[in-house]
């Protein structure tokens, strides 16, 4: 029987990592945002995700991309320069 991951217990993955894709609330609890503006961010291809079925799912390092790339963005207009890729 396959193992199911739950949000105590992680499931090893094919490439070795333990990390579990984040569902939208996830996201939005994580950004202090709420579900509808982090499906925005998705639908807008602002933040990568990943479809299963129906569902909609994002890798933690690309939210952790997503965040890194608003950082750099905020501080780039702040010192009134350009952000580099």
């Amino acid at each position: 029987m396959p193992q199911v991951a739950t949000r105590e217990k992680s499931v090893e993955t094919v490439d070795g990592r333990t990390e579990r894709l984040l569902r939208l609330q996830d996201v939005a609890d994580r950004l202090s945002v709420s579900r509808s503006m982090a499906w925005k961010l998705v639908s807008l291809g602002q933040l990568r995700s990943l479809r299963i079925g129906r569902s909609v799912r994002v890798r933690p390092q690309d939210l952790d991309a997503y965040v890194a790339t608003v950082s750099r963005t905020r501080r780039a207009r702040h010192l009134g320069t350009r952000p580099r890729p």
